[in-house]
């Protein structure tokens, strides 16, 4: 606890100096990514053993941090390597159901899709997961590489309430008896607690930080999360933004063949996803409108400026946007330019699709209710 304070005092003092102009709430926004941090480590760092593994929540809603796609909801369970594990449950509806093994440092390998294995007329499956498959097994089977330290569920949908996602147990074949943990053990968890805390807010700060070092501002880059996670053949665009309360920035993608997917989110400046619920701070393909001339088009700003495809800022005068585009072998094309909110009409196609506050309250309810009508748990 008392290395999180510190952690606190000397993450507030570092955003404060790279404030912009108007940026408030600096502290604030501060301690509650903290304690987010702090609630998703203890969860997947103490709660959970390697010898009696659940799925719990990761890199979510309230969490605050790992800019999550809003899109997707993402679990996690701890594993040993020279184990053996049952995974079990239904698949559900969802667009894309994976789970991807990770070293210690978050080194992705390539992951198990579970419509390969969900066999029922019910998305029902029962997997294996082992070192090596044993003698005689004749059921579904995935290989644990060694390394591997944990298993992530990732369940997109792009229809928030209306896909059914994944139900999944997993347990370990030779669980050993559970016994109080040992004093020593605990302490050696907790101390490195709050280390790792501060290093998951550093490592958003720093990131946006090396974006704007690099000129990334109003400006998108590509990024490339192979080695960190990405799924294959996904592409992330990035670019800070920064924005007064009179500018709106366009940002334009022609999405090439075989990009059957996208979702377009904006961060703070911790790389902290904005509230994807209450707010349209995200698109995605069923969310999204595509113009008549092939190219998706959305607008950046702080104020409602009447099109579909508006992304809200909630009043942060900068952060990250976030471009995340899958299944197309080119990389897609994101471009970026700050316009006038007042002459904004003069830098859209003529046939824009414009949404009334009415149109615009209910795709914020649908938002609402479609996220809380999702498993996040």
């Amino acid at each position: 606890m008392a290395h999180i304070g510190a952690a606190g005092d000397r993450l507030v003092t570092a955003m404060r100096e790279r404030a912009v102009e108007g940026d408030r709430d600096v502290d604030a926004d501060v301690y509650v990514t903290l304690l987010g941090a702090l609630m998703d480590t203890h969860l997947n760092r103490i709660s959970s053993e390697a010898e009696h593994p659940t799925f719990v929540p990761c890199c979510g809603y309230y969490q605050h941090l790992g800019s999550p796609n809003p899109d997707t909801v993402y679990r996690r369970a701890p594993v040993d390597d020279a184990a053996s594990y049952r995974l079990t449950g239904e698949r559900g509806t969802a667009w894309q159901v994976t789970i991807m093994p990770f070293t210690e440092m978050m080194r992705g390998f390539t992951p198990f899709d579970l419509s390969d294995v969900a066999r029922e007329p019910d998305g029902h499956f029962d997997v294996l997961v082992s070192p090596e498959r044993p003698a005689g097994y004749d059921g579904d089977w995935w290989p644990l590489e060694p390394g591997t330290a944990s298993l992530w569920l990732r369940s997109v949908s792009d229809q928030w309430g209306v896909e059914r996602d994944p139900r999944i147990a997993i347990t370990r074949v030779d669980s050993p008896r559970r016994a109080r943990p040992t004093g020593d053990t605990t302490r050696k968890q907790l101390a490195a607690l709050g280390i790792m805390v501060e290093r998951i807010v550093e490592y958003g700060m720093r990131h946006v930080d090396e974006l704007v070092d690099e000129g990334f501002v109003n400006h998108l880059k590509t990024v490339d999360y192979g080695a960190s996670g990405a799924m294959p053949l996904q592409h992330y665009h990035e670019g800070v933004f920064r924005l007064a309360d009179d500018d709106a920035l366009v940002v334009e993608a022609r999405l090439p063949a075989g990009a059957d997917y996208y979702s377009w989110s904006l961060t703070d400046r911790m790389l902290v996803t904005l509230d994807w619920t209450h707010a349209q701070t995200s698109l995605n393909k069923s969310q999204g409108i595509v113009d008549a001339d092939g190219v998706l088009r959305v607008v950046v700003c702080a104020t409602d400026p009447g099109v579909a495809n508006w992304m809200d800022t909630t009043g942060y005068r900068s952060g990250v946007v976030q471009c995340r585009e899958i299944g197309s072998v080119e990389v897609p094309e994101v471009t970026a330019r700050v316009v006038p909110i007042a002459s904004l009409r003069d830098h859209l196609p003529p046939d824009t699709v414009s949404v009334t506050p009415e149109e615009r309250a209910r795709a914020l309810l649908t938002r609402r209710t479609g996220f809380q009508l999702r498993s996040l748990w």
